[in-house]
């Protein structure tokens, strides 16, 4: 292959892991758990804070707070930013990467709504699959959290999740 096209090729896996990245906290944020299902290998191992090792992506999904905060009302809505993407390997079919996000929920407290408001970092190893580029292990980390009062929030129900026809 020209040195060109080993260009070309390294720019698209670069898009194409970022794609992914993207889709996992857009489902987070959705309540899409079939989105971020489908982020993962089968055999994903993940590590988040301190809890235990999920190995497999059953495990992983029963792991995730978000999706059962949301069902039980215990999160309002959620927004996650990606911000920093490293790249720190692509070589072939494996990719290592660094991405720092931040994570707001908004809780339904009384007599006022707060939003907590995360700092997280996550090391992923990605692996090029039939389908795609996937996160095959994850190291979730939370540098920091505070609190702070809202001043307006819609509801996850409210969002709208499809763009209107003009």
């Amino acid at each position: 292959m020209s040195p060109d096209a080993n260009g070309l090729q390294y720019l698209l896996d670069r898009a194409a892991i970022h794609d992914v990245l993207a889709r996992y906290y857009q489902g987070l944020d959705q309540g899409n758990q079939e989105q971020v299902r489908n982020c993962f290998t089968e055999d994903i191992r993940a590590k988040f804070d301190d809890r235990p090792l999920a190995v497999g992506r059953d495990a992983l999904m029963d792991n995730f707070f978000v999706f059962k905060n949301h069902q039980s009302g215990a999160w309002k809505i959620t927004t996650h930013f990606m911000g920093n993407l490293n790249f720190n390997r692509l070589d072939g079919d494996i990719a290592e990467t660094e991405t720092n996000a931040i994570a707001f929920l908004v809780l339904p407290e009384t007599p006022k709504e707060l939003v907590t408001m995360r700092s997280l970092r996550y090391l992923d190893r990605l692996r090029r699959t039939p389908q795609g580029w996937r996160i095959c292990e994850r190291q979730h980390t939370l540098d920091w959290s505070c609190h702070v009062p809202t001043s307006y929030s819609l509801s996850i129900g409210q969002r709208l999740m499809t763009r209107p026809a003009l």
